[in-house]
């Protein structure tokens, strides 16, 4: 699944407009916008601090619930949990 999708689900889910989550999580308004818009990929670390926001946290890595576009740095593990 997409993080876009992902993102959208959880905070629909938690009931949180797009500005709460912005300052619940310190992320800009503008970068979650376009986070759950896909106009815009998170580092693992943004994806990570929004979610713990929401209350819950993603797996990230193959097969898991997100698989970031971008490829981990060597060394980073790809089955860490955000």
């Amino acid at each position: 699944m997409q993080f876009a999708e992902l993102l959208k689900q959880e905070r629909m889910k938690n009931k949180i407009s797009l500005r709460k989550l912005a300052r619940l999580s310190g992320v800009s308004l503008s970068s979650i916008a376009k986070y759950e818009s896909g106009e815009m990929e998170p580092t693992l670390r943004a994806a990570h601090t929004v979610f713990s926001a929401l209350g819950t946290s993603i797996t990230v890595g193959e097969g898991a619930d997100y698989t970031p576009v971008r490829e981990l740095k060597k060394g980073g593990r790809k089955d860490a949990s955000a």
